[in-house]
């Protein structure tokens, strides 16, 4: 008497090869969701540097006795405007009329501060290279009302992430 084979004992080698591909499958979505995830931190940590760039200089220009003498203390002559405004020698209305302080004109603040020429940003250890450009817009002199932007421009040279930046701007007045 012949016994049937009443239940299947193991898996045929198509299943096996069928459950080990879609396993396969299975781990390369896990695997790319985890290293996409190593992706977002890094443009998180990107973003956060430029922002602690932007209120750093926000923070220093904010601190300047008097917001007239930003773009005084890069020109040449500037210590011996500030102690002539200081003095009552001259007032922010001279600088105005002389052309050295234009009014509602947007201009740059110094040099654009890079990692070659700024300390701080050269410290921001991340491989990525940032820029930090400072404008101004002089609206009035009497009393003084500055409005300042701070720009604050990342690359990734590694071609990672999109370039992109981040901007604070503020009105100061003394």
């Amino acid at each position: 008497m012949k016994k049937k084979n009443v239940g299947r004992q193991g898996f045929t080698l198509i299943e096996i090869l069928i459950t080990v591909a879609f396993m396969a499958m299975a781990y390369s979505f896990v695997a790319q969701l985890f290293f996409s995830g190593f992706s977002s931190v890094s443009i998180g940590d990107v973003r956060n540097e430029g922002v602690r760039l932007a209120r750093n200089e926000m923070v220093r220009l904010s601190s300047i006795e008097n917001p007239i003498y930003i773009r005084l203390l890069t020109l040449q002559e500037g210590p011996k405007l500030i102690a002539d405004l200081k003095n009552g020698v001259i007032a922010p209305i001279d600088l105005v009329n002389d052309g050295t302080i234009p009014l509602n004109e947007i201009q740059l603040v110094g040099d654009v501060q890079t990692s070659a020429n700024s300390d701080e940003i050269s410290k921001a250890n991340s491989g990525y290279i940032f820029t930090r450009k400072v404008e101004w817009l002089v609206e009035d002199v009497e009393p003084v009302l500055l409005h300042i932007k701070i720009t604050v421009t990342w690359e990734d040279p590694r071609g990672e992430i999109k370039s992109d930046d981040f901007i604070l701007e503020t009105k100061l007045t003394n």
